[in-house]
Order: C-alpha cells, then structure tokens, then sequence
C-alpha cells in the first residue's frame, strides 16, 4: 500500500480512537485525537464532525457550528453533518437558521428519527409548535418504544395549549418508562396539582432514584416545588426550590459596573448626535422586562391582533451588542466601538435584525421580540432602529422575584438563584429602566401587570394606540390565539386573566425575608 493510501487510512483510524474515547467519557483524550487528525488534514469530514460533537457536548454552539461547516465542506449531503449543524444552530437559539438545515438532512433520509425529533424541537422554539407535530409523530409511529419523541410532543402539545393531551403522552411514557423525570415534569407542568389527584409521591420517589443525578434532579425539585405550591404547602415548596437551586452567585461588582457604564454611554446628547445613524422602521415592538413580568402576557395580546405577528424570544439583538463585543468583563471596548459606528456599519446591524424578524412574516405591520432582557440594549435599539417602540412590563416586585424564584431558570440567570441576589438584580434593573424611561419617553411605554389585569380593555387600547394599530376585539380573547408559547408563562397564557397572580407572594412571606430586605436596599 503506498504512503498516500496509508495516510487517510492511518486518519480514519484515529478518528474511530476518538469516538471510542469520547463514548468512554474521555473528552480531553477525544479531543486530543481529532485535533491531531485536522493537523495533517483540517479537511477530514469525520474528525471536523467529531470535534464539532465536543463542542455541542460543552455548549460552546460556535465553534460547533464552525467545524461542522468544515465537515459539510467536503460532504454536503451527508445527513448526519446535516442534522447537527442544525441542532446547534437551534441550541445557540437561532432556530430560523436551523430549521432549513434539518429539513435539508430530512431530504437526504426521510426517516430518521433523530432528525425528525430535532425537526419537530426546532418548530417548538420558533413558537410554531403545532407545525412540527407531525414530524414527531412520525418519529414516533417508527419507535414507539421509544420516549423522546413522545416527550418532545408532549412538550409541543403544552406549548399550543393542548394540555389534556400532553398529560395523556407523558401517562403513556409513564407505564413505558416508570419514574420517568420528562414525563413527571410534563404532567406537573401541564396541569395544576390537588389534594385529590396529584404526582408529588411519584416525583419524590424520581428524587429518591436519582440522588447524584443533578441534571434530572434539578429539573424534579422544580416540579416538586410547583406542585407544592398548587398544594398550598409553603415549607415544602421552598424544601424543593433549595434543592433545585445552583450555588453560584452574581458577580455584584461587574454587574452594577456594566450597568452604570451603559447609563453613562447612552445619553441623550450622544444619542442626538448621532439620530441619522439608524434605519427608520417601525416594524419591530420589543416587549421588555424582568422576567415573569407579563412579557408572554402581553405579547399574547398583541399578536392577536391581525397586523401583529407575535414572534417570542429573539436573540438577534443580543447578537448584535455582542458583535459589538458586549459580553466582555467590561463595556469599554463595546463603548468604543459603539461610539465609532459609522452610518454604513448601523445601517447594516439594523438590516440584519430587521431581515431575521421578517423571516417570520413578510406582511405585518408589526412584529413583537419579546426577549425580556433586551431591556439592557434599549439604548442600542434606539440608536440602530430610533423608530421601533419598547413596552415595559412591570409587575409587583415582590410578586415578579417571588415568580422568578419559583420557576426553572438556567445558570445564565445568575440573579435568580439566592433571594438576595435576586432583590438586588431587580433594585439595578429598575435603575436602568428609570434612565431610559426619562431619556425615550416617546420610545418606551411602561404597563404595569397589575392594570392590565383589573382593566384588559383599557390597557390594551392604551398598547394598540401607542403601537398606531386600530383596536382589534380578538386582542381581549388573546386566550384563544393559536401561536404556540414556550415560555415558562405558556400555561397561563391560555387563560383567561385572573386575580390570583396578584399578591401570590404573601403567602409564603416568612420564607422571603432575604428577598424583601433586598428589595429595599441600603
């Protein structure tokens, strides 16, 4: 065999080491064997492929994306590349860009389940849940026995508000698969618990099973709170929610700093001095906040209407202050390359995020990102886009945290995890909204929760007006909308309003002494 046969075979080779590895748990030795492969050949399909998977295991999405472009470099219609390049684009919560992908790699094998289920999870987060269903139980039809597919439409169920349905699936997968975390967390999800009929016993006993298992634990202590707390049973309510909670803390000293440069950036003089910058579109409403504030709420409402398209969470817009380099240890380097921008250079950020949210739809009037934290780039909005409208949800404070507190947010919410942290973040938060409520009064229009509940009409006529949209009755039965919500609010926002969410808090007082004196600070 000559030395040019030997070399892609002696690759070949190590890439099936590196497998071998990385199935074995050995990532660093994996990686160590690919990375020696793409030395001699950084062409090579499968270590590309291979190295890609790594960085999908670590969450590090852009460097995954980056080596399975390489790998479809050189084999485009290989599925397998196909399918991940698109799950990591819908894990980095850029779905639209996934979604073609996926069904590119559905062309090449019809039937695969694994790309079928990501098909029907990539349609869920684009808030369009209903339109992946049939993926899913096509995947399912195929693999009965298995429960992946049957969570994910069980998930997706839940998110169009077909509950019913969703608790009969995860039932399903119960008697398949006993204890089964997914399928306890859908059905506390999916219903309110009662004394008469609930899962705790179930969900305790997962916990019992699954002791050191911190990624099934952390999910069942969160069920286990909320069905607590359906119960009326504070103690152990917040028993579970300190189970469920991460140690790590917010860095205060970063976070209060990166804040109080961004009030000092955007001010209104060096906002006017540079009001040509921008595209003038009124296209996009951006729907800020903390969350659990009334953002699905509201944008529910909204996009009942029939020249709205309600387009959830999106990320474009943190993309393009990190692409300003936002998320380094401090603003001075996003200050200065914001303070720099040339006319070309904002025209064409604003052209990016506003061709993504014309993705959804090509002839609404308006088209709402309700991202809630988007509430740190409003200067940003203003300056690249100086004729999109921001509403500002608020709600109680004590209410909103306590909402917080309960519910499963990820590590990248450090604020939400210790009850001092997260009547601090909320005290910054407020500080930054005063600042640029007082420099945007026309640009930013504040809702309170608590008055769109006693008086839907008015609150919504108000919204409608400062959006130029004529009132639309479909926005006060918003209950009946069909778009799908996946959002820890999806539940409620297939109901009618009620009362029951104000003063939720009190209830469980003696438990949030650390929340309220942070809440009212020095």
């Amino acid at each position: 065999m000559s030395a040019g046969l030997r070399a892609p075979r002696r690759e070949d080779e190590a890439v099936e080491r590196g497998v071998a590895l990385q199935r074995a748990g050995k990532a660093r030795e994996a990686e160590a064997q690919f990375a020696a492969v793409l030395r001699q050949n950084a062409r090579h399909p499968e270590a590309n492929n291979a190295m890609g998977s790594l960085a999908l295991q670590a969450e590090k999405f852009d460097v995954a994306i980056s080596f399975f472009r390489n790998a479809l470099a050189a084999k485009p219609q290989e599925a397998r590349y196909l399918n991940n390049l698109g799950l990591a684009f819908c894990l980095s919560g850029k779905p639209e860009e996934g979604l073609p992908v996926l069904l590119a790699a559905l062309r090449v094998t019809p039937t695969a389940y694994e790309i079928l289920c990501n098909v029907g999870r990539c349609y869920w987060q684009l808030g369009i849940a209903f339109e992946g269903i049939p993926y899913l139980e096509k995947a399912v039809k195929q693999h009965p026995d298995r429960v992946e597919g049957l969570l994910l439409i069980a998930d997706a169920k839940i998110s169009a508000g077909e509950n019913d349905e969703a608790e009969a699936i995860c039932r399903r997968v119960l008697e398949m698969s006993p204890l089964n975390p997914g399928a306890l967390n859908g059905i506390a999800a999916a219903r309110k618990q009662t004394a008469e009929s609930n899962i705790v016993p179930e969900i305790v006993a997962a916990l019992e099973a699954n002791p050191s298992d911190e990624s099934v634990t952390r999910g069942l202590n969160y069920s286990a709170a909320k069905s607590f707390i359906d119960l009326k049973d504070a103690d152990n309510a917040f028993k579970h929610l300190a189970g469920a909670k991460s140690q790590k803390r917010i860095d205060r000293a970063k976070e209060e700093a990166r804040l109080r440069r961004l009030k000092i950036l955007y001010n209104p003089v060096f906002l006017k001095a540079r009001e040509k910058l921008g595209v003038r579109d009124r296209t996009p409403v951006f729907i800020v906040g903390m969350p659990r504030s009334g953002t699905s709420l509201t944008e529910q409402i909204i996009s009942s209407h029939p020249q709205v398209f309600g387009a959830g969470e999106l990320g474009y817009m943190h993309n393009i202050a990190n692409q300003l380099l936002f998320s380094m240890p401090t603003l001075d380097v996003y200050a200065g390359r914001v303070a720099s921008l040339t006319e070309r250079a904002a025209q064409e950020l604003a052209g990016y995020y506003l061709k993504k949210i014309r993705g959804f739809s090509a002839d609404a009037t308006v088209i709402t990102d309700k991202m809630p934290h988007n509430f740190l780039h409003v200067g940003l909005i203003a300056l690249l886009l100086p004729e999109a409208r921001i509403i500002h949800c608020k709600r109680n404070p004590l209410d909103n945290c306590f909402s917080i507190y309960t519910n499963n947010f990820n590590e990248r919410h450090a604020y939400a995890h210790h009850l001092e942290d997260l009547g601090w973040y909320y005290r910054q938060y407020a500080r930054l909204m005063e600042h640029w409520s007082a420099m945007l009064p026309q640009t930013v229009l504040e809702v309170q929760y608590e008055d769109l509940v006693d008086d839907l009409e008015a609150q919504t006529r108000r919204m409608l007006d400062f959006l130029g949209l004529p009132f639309d009755e479909a926005c006060l039965d918003f209950q009946n909308n069909r778009r799908s919500v996946t959002t820890i609010s999806r539940a409620q926002v297939r109901q009618p309003l009620y009362r029951t969410s104000i003063e939720r808090w009190r209830p469980y007082e003696k438990h949030l002494g650390p929340l309220i004196a942070a809440l009212a600070g020095d």
